[in-house]
């Protein structure tokens, strides 16, 4: 019951967090030409604000987001997101090549992950060994298979001169380096959390057809998220991390 209690103090840190993210993102002028090809719902590239608005509404928040996360007891975290935001936007470690750009997500996501335990738990719980381990396998989820949502972003990773999966290894190419993933932890998450093999069995479906079949946003949902949220509490905070994440974009 705490943890529920504590819910949307969850919710609370990781929209503060992805707003930061997505502040940095759209503001830059290569995503604004990106997103008038992927997302041109977006409010920039369709003129509802300018980037220098963007800039300076996301000047205004940090230090707020900052002093909400000391509150919290999660301000190591967030800086630390603070950080890979910088070097995903900024510093192009998500333009440059596609595994840099894996590990920066995964390394973000175990961040979102262990920020989210810790305000799910509260200041008088610390995160033991199992805790850990979740996060670093969710983590390597994300590693391997997060360059399946490039495959429907070609168009706009190509105008951006971003080196995706797709453009660099093919599209055929890049949509079987998730496949093998994909049937490799559909396997592995259930055996790990000793929820059923079962539960796997249809992530291997989706696998099977993403090489033939056009990776659309439920899709992703699908693949991206197949045996994360198990019996145990403390998958409790990914799948409303998820949930919140793909809402939000």
């Amino acid at each position: 019951m705490q943890i529920l209690a504590r819910l949307p103090l969850v919710a609370f840190f990781i929209w503060i967090n992805v707003l930061v993210f997505e502040l940095a993102n759209q503001r830059l002028p290569e995503a604004i030409v990106e997103d008038s090809y992927n997302k041109p719902w977006r409010p920039l590239p369709n003129g509802l604000i300018t980037a220098v608005q963007t800039r300076r509404l996301l000047l205004g928040v940090l230090s707020l987001i900052l002093g909400a996360s000391y509150f919290l007891g999660v301000w190591k975290e967030t800086s630390i997101l603070f950080t890979l935001t910088w070097m995903y936007n900024d510093l192009k470690g998500g333009d440059e090549d596609f595994i840099i750009r894996n590990i920066i997500i995964a390394a973000a996501f175990g961040v979102y992950n262990e920020g989210a335990l810790r305000v799910a738990t509260g200041p008088d719980h610390d995160i033991i060994t199992p805790g850990f381990l979740w996060t670093t396998i969710v983590s390597a989820v994300i590693f391997s298979t997060m360059h399946v949502q490039d495959m429907q972003d070609q168009a706009g990773d190509s105008a951006k001169g971003r080196r995706s999966a797709p453009i660099v290894l093919g599209d055929y190419t890049a949509r079987w380096t998730v496949v093998v993933p994909v049937l490799f932890w559909s396997l592995f998450c259930p055996l790990y959390w000793d929820i059923g093999i079962l539960d796997g069995s249809y992530p291997w479906g989706l696998a099977l057809s993403l090489p033939s079949a056009s990776c659309g946003s439920e899709t992703l949902k699908l693949i991206i998220r197949p045996g994360l949220c198990g019996r145990h509490g403390y998958h409790v905070s990914i799948c409303c991390r998820s949930s919140i994440i793909q809402t939000l974009l």
